[in-house]
This record gives structure tokens, sequence and C-alpha cells, in this order.
């Protein structure tokens, strides 16, 4: 959320530690009088916020959580509203549920309240938050990661990189990385829901791109999106595996790959 206003609440501002990342870092209220108050966001391991303070460090807000979101004490010091939860989430205070872009969050059972979109090719839990409440995060309502390597993903023009065809072939051009790297298409192109171009890639040496199960293969008739995606994940997992990648940098990676994929599927529809 970048933004936030209403008849009873101040126009807010909000600024992350950085342009990847969803740990508030401060949020800039703007009165009736157009008068800007900046307020600084204090947070714990998992980057969601446990204070709330004003330029000269005077507490305004402050709450306790349990490890999975569920709130132990909030105490307003002034008359200030501060909904921001784990990363990504919103607090809707009239169910108490965290809204969570795709999906809505339970902090009382530490749970989603709808299935994965992804179905069973999500894992076996369709419910599931994130393995560990500490250090993961799921900001999207997604694809769970590793809150320290999910600001550690790969940029454009790098090995590993997930983006589209086109911004991952131009910054290879532009990074040198052209000659020894091709965007791997996570879905085969031939049978992609959109177009060449913005069909989502990730950054593979060309000899481990030419080990890809799609490579220069034909068409599988019959898998879905779904059923593509999962196939390709495995298969890059093997590879990358036996080329000698940081298991944590390739699930960080892959799991990017998957929220981008998802993320396409969720704006084709009607």
């Amino acid at each position: 959320m970048i933004q936030e206003t209403g008849p009873n609440h101040p126009t807010s501002l909000y600024i992350y530690t950085d342009q990847n990342s969803y740990e508030p870092l401060a949020r800039i209220d703007t009165d009736g009088n157009y008068e800007q108050h900046i307020r600084y966001f204090h947070t714990d391991l998992n980057g969601a916020p446990e204070e709330l303070t004003d330029a000269n460090g005077k507490i305004l807000w402050e709450c306790s959580f349990q490890l999975w979101g569920k709130r132990i004490h909030e105490i307003e010091h002034e008359p200030i509203e501060q909904n921001l939860r784990y990363q990504g989430q919103y607090l809707d205070r009239e169910t108490g549920l965290h809204y969570n872009t795709f999906r809505y969050y339970d902090p009382d059972i530490g749970r989603f309240t709808q299935p994965d979109p992804i179905g069973l090719l999500g894992g076996l839990n369709l419910y599931q938050y994130a393995p560990n409440g500490l250090t993961w995060i799921d900001p999207w309502g997604l694809s769970a990661g590793c809150g320290s390597d999910s600001q550690k993903l790969a940029k454009p023009g790098q090995d590993l990189y997930v983006g589209t065809y086109s911004k991952s072939r131009a910054a290879n051009i532009k990074s040198g990385l052209n000659p020894t790297h091709t965007p791997h298409h996570a879905i085969q192109n031939a049978v992609s829901p959109t177009t060449h171009g913005k069909g989502i890639t990730i950054n593979l040496r060309k000899n481990l791109h030419e080990l890809t199960w799609t490579y220069r293969k034909p068409i599988v008739p019959g898998l879905s999106n779904r059923e593509y995606l999962a196939r390709d994940i495995r298969d890059l997992r093997k590879i990358l595996s036996n080329a000698g990648y940081n298991r944590e940098v390739i699930n960080s990676q892959l799991s990017e790959l998957i929220r981008q994929n998802k993320k396409v599927w969720k704006d084709l529809k009607p």
C-alpha cells in the first residue's frame, strides 16, 4: 500500500525500507489544515510494526503480538490508527482479519481463510501462511519466502533474475550477460497465457537452459498452466541443485517465479 485516505482519517503516505520491500519505514500524515507530520515505524524480526513514533521519538502507538500475528495488547497514546500488520497485510477492524491482497489471513489461527489459488500444486497444506512466522513472509498471499532472502532477489541483468522476457533480455544486453544467459519461460512459450515478451522468465546460463524439459521439445498436450508451472519448478529445482546453487537462493528465486506467474494469471482473468 502506498497511500490511504478517508473522511475520518488523514491522508497517509507510506514509505518502505527498500523499493522491493514491504517492511514499513515511515508514514507521512497530512491533516485537514494541510500540515504534514512524519511518523516512524519500529518493526520486529519479520517486519511487523511494534511501535509508531513521532519525529521526536515519542511513542504514539504500540502493539505486541503472538507468534502468528494475534494481538496481545494495543495501545494508542495519541488518537492515531495504525493498521499495518505482517508485511503486505492490512487489518480489517470489523472482522479482525488481515487483508493480504489475494487472500485474507486470520491471526487467531495463523492461517489463511481461503485455499491456495494454485491448489495442491502449491503444497498439501492449502491454508498455510508460512513454515515459520518469525522469519518467513508472504506479502501477496501467494507464495511464502524467507524475509531475509526476499530482499536479495536477483536484479535485472543478473543470473537467475525473474521477470518478463522483454525486460530480462534488454537487461542482459545492457549488463553483458546476453552471450552466456537466456531468459527461460517458466511456462512453455507456445502455451503461455500471455505474449512472448510479457511471459515470466528466469535468467539461466545457456548450458543449463538446454537441460530444461521444454528446450526444443514439442508441446505436451492436455496440461493446464498450473501443471506446466509445477513441472517446470520441479525441473528447475533439480537442474539448479545439480549445478551447485545455494538451496536458499534456489528457493527464493523459484518462489518469485511462482508469485509472478500467479499474478499474471490473476491479471488475465476477466
